[in-house]
């Protein structure tokens, strides 16, 4: 449109987003992590969303003078979303969302990117207003919805779907035949000196079970490279095919790997636990190297964690165990994807039989031969 004036606002609001979001990062102290949690409001001066406005309404001006219908909406959208952007940056910067988190996140492959996030910390009060109401139908289904009881009051509580009716149907598999457990309760404590080599020596013992084919699932990226070089010898001397997730193949292209292989061994973490299919006999074994208790140093679960304390609970059992539970059961889940499915599941966290809680975990994992070493 060569308007000179919005010409000159844009280019001047990139200076002034490049200053606002310096001045935001010199606020934010991520020596923990990529996440720095924003507790009280102004955290920077609000330098941007009055000159976004000014963007804004100039944009509106230029579209009462464009002919062209597709230039006009594409103009239109640009006014849309500096909107947003500006409405996100003022409620981000006032705060003024009740129960919600507030945090900066360093983002992209090199960290070398800024966002503002903000997100409710209980959800159940908006689904139940969106979706739970009178004369609005809705199935929710998964073959992880449950912690081991059949009214699914867990999920149910965490969705504000408690008139909800639950139903636990079974499932098409024979676990009794297809899968067996093994739980190594020789295993030393994490803390102890010689837990890293009992791990690998009873990673390296599963693994030749079942001529590799398997996966081993860490919870800790920074754990999982460790044991990965030290294990490296072994894998190659045996001639395994070893995969390292984050080693700068992506997920899918790993995946394919481990299909096509013979002899393969996949070290994964986060995203290896759910979502990812392996039937046959490429997958025949799943080996757990510690219960999925998730670490609150992420601001949404810190603050999900204080707010049931604030409401007099127990933020351990009402959300960290059933949490490590679910998680648990996805993990194991990869194993068995077809009826014809045959495979190990191996537990190297002693917890599981030692602890009280150990038991909630058992109860919510399918039914099969259990053997404790």
């Amino acid at each position: 449109m060569r308007d000179a004036e919005g010409v000159r606002l844009a280019a001047e609001l990139v200076d002034d987003a490049e200053k606002f979001f310096a001045a935001v990062e010199s606020k934010c102290d991520f020596k923990k992590g990529r996440e720095f949690r924003v507790r009280d409001a102004d955290l920077v001066s609000d330098t941007i969303t009055g000159r976004m406005t000014t963007l804004q309404n100039r944009i509106a001006e230029v579209v009462k003078r464009a002919e062209d219908e597709f230039l006009k909406a594409e103009l239109q959208e640009y006014g849309r979303r500096i909107h947003e952007a500006r409405t996100g940056i003022a409620a981000f910067l006032e705060q003024n969302r009740r129960e919600h988190v507030y945090w900066v996140e360093r983002t992209g492959k090199t960290a070398q990117f800024l966002t503002l996030n903000a997100a409710p910390i209980d959800i159940a009060p908006v689904l139940r207003q969106m979706i739970f109401r009178d004369n609005c139908s809705c199935i929710m289904t998964s073959a992880t919805l449950s912690v081991g009881r059949k009214d699914l009051a867990y999920f149910r509580q965490r969705i504000g779907a408690e008139e909800a009716e639950p139903a636990l149907l079974g499932g098409p598999f024979d676990f009794q035949k297809q899968m067996k457990m093994f739980i190594v309760k020789k295993m030393p404590d994490p803390r102890d000196a010689q837990y890293e080599e009992a791990l690998e020596h009873w990673v390296a013992h599963f693994v030749e079970q079942t001529d590799g084919r398997a996966f081993v699932l860490f919870t800790s990226y920074r754990g999982m490279r460790q044991v990965a070089e030290r294990m490296e010898q072994f894998f190659s001397q045996k001639k395994f095919n070893l995969l390292v997730q984050g080693g700068g193949a992506p997920r899918g292209k790993l995946l394919d790997q481990f299909k096509t292989t013979p002899r393969s061994v996949l070290f994964g973490t986060d995203s290896f636990w759910m979502g990812v299919d392996v039937p046959g006999e490429a997958l025949s074994n799943v080996i757990i190297t510690r219960l999925p208790f998730a670490v609150p140093d992420h601001p949404l679960i810190e603050a999900k964690l204080e707010l049931i304390e604030e409401r007099g609970g127990d933020p351990f059992t009402e959300y960290s165990l059933p949490e490590a539970i679910l998680k648990l059961r996805q993990g194991v889940g990869r194993l068995i994807r077809t009826k014809s499915d045959r495979g190990i599941i191996v537990i190297l966290d002693n917890r599981i039989v030692t602890r009280p809680y150990g038991r909630a975990f058992l109860q919510a994992l399918p039914k099969c031969p259990v053997e404790i070493i």
